[in-house]
């Protein structure tokens, strides 16, 4: 399962500022395994009125779960069952241009659009769960309106300025560049600079939250989530030693704590 927080290598001349922002926003396709069929078959499909794809698992209050960079809903895979044996619906998105869903860009405010118009449509959820990129746009979308009892943010940034400046070293873009580079994205996805520091959103959020990360996480750095944690002041913060930025998803202590979290 390969799920960055964004993707390290595209072919563009690090020079070309256009092109490397174009390649940001561009997610590359999740191909299907034979597991991911297998669980998304067990499941009811739906296409949501916002355009994107879904799939439902079991009965019970709804828990709306948002996938990270380049991954895709079934990518749930632990925590489809212990949600739906916990006597909740496991209802799991494919983020805009990910998965079955339409669309050749993606970034957090789309997203978090996208998750606003779900609970307009669906109305009240139990919670969200949101993993890396969909970390972010949940806490976007919490501090928004999101009609959510409850929020938990695993692996996710705060900081997407941070984050994006790793992007740009990582792909060899010359260090001047970079404050242009940041600038073109915020115009390409319509905030201001200032939106990137998370914190400004997620200081508006009142709902229970709960914060994981792992300390050996070398995609999104653990002080992402202790600075979320301070501004959140409904919400509690749970670090875990072994699983990195990935293996967190499927780590069954993990799966434990959300779905304790979500019946408490």
């Amino acid at each position: 399962m390969d799920d960055p927080a964004f993707p390290h290598s595209h072919r563009f001349d690090p020079r070309d500022i256009e092109a490397a922002v174009a390649s940001f926003l561009r997610p590359r396709p999740s191909p299907l395994t034979p597991r991911d069929v297998a669980l998304i078959e067990q499941g009811k499909p739906l296409r949501l009125g916002c355009g994107l794809m879904a799939t439902a698992w079991g009965e019970g209050p709804v828990v709306l779960l948002a996938h990270g960079w380049e991954s895709r809903r079934s990518h749930w895979s632990a925590f489809v069952p212990a949600l739906t044996e916990a006597g909740f619906t496991a209802l799991a998105i494919d983020a805009p241009a990910h998965g079955d869903s339409p669309g050749e860009i993606s970034h957090m405010p789309l997203y978090a659009r996208m998750l606003l118009e779900i609970g307009r449509e669906l109305g009240e959820f139990r919670g969200i769960v949101g993993h890396s990129f969909g970390a972010g746009a949940s806490a976007i979308a919490l501090a928004r309106g999101l009609p959510a009892e409850r929020g938990v943010f695993i692996a996710g940034p705060t900081s997407i300025d941070g984050l994006m400046a790793r992007w740009c070293r990582a792909n060899r873009i010359p260090e001047a560049d970079i404050p242009r580079f940041v600038e073109l994205v915020a115009e390409a996805v319509g905030e201001s600079t200032d939106f990137f520091d998370l914190t400004r959103e997620a200081v508006k959020i009142t709902k229970p939250g709960l914060i994981v990360h792992d300390r050996s996480d070398d995609d999104i750095p653990l002080v992402d989530a202790e600075n979320l944690a301070a501004v959140w002041q409904s919400s509690r913060l749970h670090i875990t030693e072994k699983y990195g930025h990935k293996r967190i998803l499927i780590a069954r202590p993990v799966v434990q704590e959300v779905v304790r979290f979500i019946k408490d």
